[in-house]
């Protein structure tokens, strides 16, 4: 190694692509946190052949050089190199239960990476004592985006099978620094010309920022963040295949289209922008690339309330056909730009969603597997909403990962239980205008009508209601005070203008 250390100067050192720009920016911020680390825990059905896993875990390393990457600081500029592959010693841990096992991966997908001058992975092989196992993979975003982990996990089980069939392995790994070469030519393209000007005209005027309310007041700069998965029940789902398949558009654009009719009430806005992953793998060989392509895009929605549900997620379904065509262009680049005009710029959405098309390849394989991702306890949005069928069942789960200094888990069932009853009035009738839709569940507007309306209530004689009121409002100032269809007011908020109005009547009085 020491031989190494002294002609580690004349290493070929490359610069970050644009997506892991982004990815640095989010670890800066964010320091010694979990929130860039990616990965999840594959369980294998059959008796596992640990010596044959450990290699095909070693192959996967050895063939994929963005597994290697290593990032340096040089003077103030982080820059990446690839390192010798050396053999991984896998240790197998043996265990007892699935909760010693959940323990493991808490454990993994937690702990923080050193992100300079070490390697962006970690893998944990586990062994049943029946000789069932499977192995936890974690990554830092840095060297693999979602895709790229669906990519590991397949390639892993692909050499493993081959491996138990005749002992040996081809791999169709692609290199990654193809395209660090392409994305550098990018650059200095008139394709990147053409995307820079599209997204400055996309920002020519920044609507206000819309976002899911919050029960809490957020106090802190923290990435704390909680997961809550919900399955889209089964019935509903057909419903919404047949609706896609039948008008010719995607899930993902049907799942923005009731989400954007929801932010779009919550926030009394008719024009936000909405963050969403874009792949950004423009060939068949980026596809077949594990490292960061990722890309998010800030998907522009205009609402007109009189135009039907159809209508409007066909023009999100073009809207978007437009914004493929340009989403190679960072979005950091281009907060960097509008920042440069206007300082005060603030991030251009609050919530991202996300439709997870990649799957691990659980059907071709000879070998019995399932894969379920890890959470790693933060987030870096407000709240993330992640669609996704991991392992091709057909069943599409739904996963919010939300700030817990903003957002309750009891805000998170509303908002699932609101988001299903958009969707199943809409698959019940798709020519309900967007104004007519309700998004108060049925549930919900039974308590309103008969639980916060029974107002029977003892209550202190010797006080008037405004004191007892100012009681309440130091006492829970957070909590929902009043609510009038969409909207809500907190007890500090209808305080604060209740006071303003008495104000303004007092001054008029005395004119």
């Amino acid at each position: 190694m020491i031989l190494r250390d002294l002609g580690e100067q004349k290493l070929k050192k490359y610069d970050l692509t644009n997506p892991q720009k982004s990815i640095w920016v989010t670890e800066e911020f964010y320091k010694n946190t979990s929130v860039e680390n990616i990965g999840g825990n594959t369980i294998i059905n059959d008796k596992v052949d640990f010596t044959k896993l450990r290699k095909a875990i070693n192959l996967l390393i050895k063939n994929n050089d963005s597994l290697r990457l290593k990032f340096v600081n040089e003077n103030g500029e982080i820059k990446q190199y690839v390192e010798d592959f050396e053999e991984l010693k896998l240790s197998i841990k043996d265990v007892d239960s699935e909760n010693e096992v959940k323990k493991i991966e808490k454990e993994f997908v937690n702990k923080p990476f050193e992100v300079l001058n070490s390697l962006l992975f970690r893998f944990q092989i586990y062994k049943f004592k029946s000789g069932h196992g499977g192995f936890i993979v974690i990554v830092h975003h840095l060297i693999a985006d979602a895709w790229g982990a669906g990519l590991i996990i397949s390639q892993i089980l692909d050499a493993y099978n081959s491996l138990l069939e005749n002992d040996n392995y081809t791999s169709n790994a692609v290199s990654y620094l193809g395209y660090i070469s392409s994305e550098k030519e990018y650059l200095q393209s008139t394709k990147f010309q053409k995307d820079e000007a599209f997204w400055q005209e996309q920002c020519s005027s920044i609507p206000e920022l819309a976002s899911i309310p919050a029960t809490l007041e957020c106090k802190e700069i923290s990435c704390t963040a909680k997961r809550k998965v919900f399955k889209i029940p089964m019935e509903t789902m057909n419903l919404i295949s047949s609706y896609c398949k039948e008008n010719k558009i995607s899930p993902f654009n049907f799942f923005m289209g009731a989400y954007s009719l929801y932010l779009s009430r919550v926030s009394s806005l008719d024009e936000f922008f909405i963050g969403t992953p874009v792949l950004n793998r423009s060939n068949a060989n980026e596809k077949h690339t594990i490292g960061m392509f990722i890309n998010v895009v800030p998907f522009k929605v205009k609402i007109n309330p009189e135009e039907n549900f159809l209508n409007f997620v066909n023009r999100i379904s073009a809207d978007f056909f437009t914004i493929f065509r340009h989403q190679k262009y960072s979005y950091q680049m281009l907060l960097e730009n509008l920042r440069k005009k206007d300082s005060s710029t603030p991030n251009l959405y609050s919530a991202l969603l996300s439709y997870q098309n990649m799957r691990t390849n659980t059907k071709n394989s000879k070998v019995e597997y399932s894969t379920k991702w890890l959470f790693n306890g933060n987030v870096a949005d407000d709240m993330e909403i992640h669609f996704f069928d991991i392992n091709d069942s057909g069943i599409i789960n739904v996963a919010y990962d939300y700030k817990t200094s903003k957002y309750t888990v009891e805000d998170i069932y509303a908002l699932h239980s609101r988001l299903l009853h958009i969707m199943n009035q809409i698959l019940e009738k798709d020519t309900l205008l967007l104004k007519d839709v309700d998004i108060v569940s049925p549930d919900e507007e039974n308590e309103i009508l008969y639980k916060f309306n029974n107002t029977d209530a003892n209550y202190p004689k010797n006080k008037t209601i405004v004191e007892i009121f100012e009681e309440q409002v130091a006492k829970t100032p957070q909590n929902i005070a009043l609510v009038y269809e969409d909207k809500k007011l907190t007890y500090k908020e209808l305080n604060e203008k209740a006071n303003s109005l008495a104000h303004y009547l007092s001054n008029k009085r005395n004119i």
